[in-house]
């Protein structure tokens, strides 16, 4: 059963997100924001629309730069200034045991909500995405004999494997809900000290992430249609005189083509002296997976068949992590309707990676690292 917990219960990655963070106005990388969002649409194979020589046929592309506001909300320590206090947070940080006849699985949250707007097109400052959830932390303890105890079990608690120490949670209104396993990197060196309280952390490595080139997000199978996504082409709807009524779908090829393109480039803008790095995915972590479902209606048409997701912590200063970057992929399966090479229509699955990048910045006044003077441990494996 879920309880309230104080954040000092919460580990050392939810303590530093708790608080407000938005896209920075003045961090903008070819006059944009530093995000991106390579959308693949199903479509009807025949586009009157279209000009000729780009009926590509079954699905366009809806890619666009965004802002994006996303909040980490949590409980309030008396020790914590007042200005501090959210008032409209949606949720406390919580405590959920799982007990498992021996010892107990400890699992600590701290909850979001997302809110995402078009950032240019015609649909500009239009919301485009919302979505809530949690982020989870894992550990062991001892289990509690009988429904309240005190007392406990004293057998052997074992420890979580190093691979599946934290989780996301994610439901968006779609109908798709996923739960994503993964862990935060350590830093084996241990060479890290806080620079205004001195704390040490297992898990900050000095320096700027190394972040790679996404892979280019091309459908399969390996022959299908990739000419949307270098073509900075528009579809002409409504009047021409109005240029405001066109549907743009892919308005930056090259970040289309790798869509980590701004993240590296507003880490170059940053300069982040210091970073923490997480990783969560529902594909299999040596055997443990996560899962993803979606609403009939979606299963059919839009299915989401897996995700993960890279996330970095960025401090200028070693104490203040005030950049979060992040680059995730969704992988959807849609049936499109196509023609093969006699005539036939008929239908065909293709997979598509849906990509999503930003980097975004806390909001002065919301909770800091105040929080997390004193922030739980990620519980290491045994070795």
């Amino acid at each position: 059963m879920p309880y309230a917990i104080n954040s000092g219960d919460l580990s050392e990655f939810q303590c530093r997100l708790i608080g407000t963070w938005k896209n920075d106005p003045s961090l903008l990388v070819d006059g944009r924001p530093p995000s991106y969002n390579v959308m693949p649409m199903p479509q009807m194979e025949d586009q009157p629309d279209r000009p000729p020589g780009q009926q590509y046929g079954g699905f366009i592309l809806k890619n666009f730069s965004f802002t994006e506001i996303v909040r980490f909300n949590g409980s309030i320590m008396e020790s914590d200034p007042p200005e501090h206090l959210d008032e409209g947070a949606l949720a406390i940080v919580a405590g959920a045991p799982n007990r498992g006849g021996t010892y107990t699985q400890t699992s600590h949250a701290v909850f979001y909500d997302q809110l995402v707007h078009f950032a240019d097109g015609p649909d500009k400052d239009k919301v485009i995405h919302v979505e809530n959830g949690a982020w989870l932390h894992f550990g062991s303890e001892e289990q509690l004999i009988g429904p309240y105890g005190p007392e406990k079990y004293s057998g052997q608690v074992l420890r979580q494997p190093p691979y599946v120490t934290i989780a996301k949670q994610i439901s968006v209104p779609h109908g798709n809900s996923v739960l994503a396993l993964g862990s935060v990197d350590i830093n084996d060196t241990n060479d890290f000290n806080d620079s205004l309280t001195g704390h040490g952390s297992r898990y900050i490595f000095r320096g700027k992430p190394e972040l790679p080139d996404a892979p280019v997000p091309y459908p399969a199978p390996a022959n299908t249609a990739t000419a949307p996504y270098s073509d900075p082409y528009a579809l002409q709807l409504g009047d021409p005189a109005h240029p405001e009524q066109q549907e743009y779908e892919n308005p930056k090829p090259a970040w289309t083509l790798n869509p980590n393109a701004p993240l590296q480039a507003a880490l170059d803008i940053i300069h982040p002296r210091y970073f923490m790095h997480w990783h969560v995915t529902t594909e299999s972590l040596l055997g443990d997976h996560g899962y993803v479902t979606n609403v009939p209606f979606e299963e059919r048409k839009s299915r989401v068949t897996a995700y993960w997701a890279d996330y970095w912590l960025l401090s200028e200063d070693s104490h203040s992590f005030n950049y979060l970057a992040y680059s995730q992929t969704i992988i959807m399966e849609m049936d499109l309707l196509v023609t093969d090479m006699n005539g036939d229509r008929r239908f065909e699955r293709f997979v598509f990676p849906h990509v999503t990048t930003n980097v975004v910045k806390k909001v002065p006044g919301t909770p800091t690292e105040a929080r997390a003077a004193t922030p739980a441990p990620l519980q290491p494996a045994d070795d």
